[in-house]
């Protein structure tokens, strides 16, 4: 199975090539996104899922549930030093940690970097972009990893959810 350090493997190969051009540094950027999304979705699958099975259906279907704009709307209410009034019902709690901020601040960065790599064809990239986005990544999947389970949880639950406050 496709794994997040496979995709920053990938990303360093584009970005180090002798013969590296723009094109690559945009695809080093946008997987380097891709990297750090595919590890809060296996995060966020085998949490639930709980007994380890990776291989079926329930696995898929969990792992397939997230999106790129609830993850963003949830990524955006975390990046702030208070919980908006829904968040902080929700988590009963007034914030999240420091390292939870920084996760949620490096995922929205890099998804800009990525709609920008992807989408935007008058932007001139660099390879020291595409490190820049990769070296983010692996903070980010780092920092995440760190957080407390039950915050961890939290966040899964409400970026794989439409949760009514």
């Amino acid at each position: 199975m496709l794994g997040p350090t496979d995709l920053l493997s990938a990303a360093r190969l584009l970005a180090d090539g002798e013969a590296a051009t723009e094109a690559h540094f945009r695809r080093a950027i946008s997987t380097a996104y891709y990297a750090l999304f595919h590890h809060v979705l296996r995060a966020g699958a085998e949490r639930f899922l709980k007994d380890g099975k990776t291989d079926g259906a329930a696995y898929s279907v969990l792992y397939r549930g997230f999106s790129h704009g609830r993850m963003k709307a949830v990524c955006e209410s975390l990046n702030a030093s208070t919980l908006n009034r829904t968040f902080a019902r929700q988590f009963r709690r007034a914030s999240v940690s420091a390292e939870m901020r920084t996760f949620a601040n490096i995922f929205l960065a890099l998804q800009e970097w990525r709609q920008l790599a992807d989408y935007d064809p008058l932007l001139d990239f660099a390879k020291s972009d595409a490190e820049t986005c990769i070296q983010d990544a692996r903070v980010a999947m780092a920092t995440f990893d760190r957080t407390e389970p039950t915050e961890q949880d939290d966040v899964l639950a409400l970026m794989l959810t439409s949760a009514r406050g």
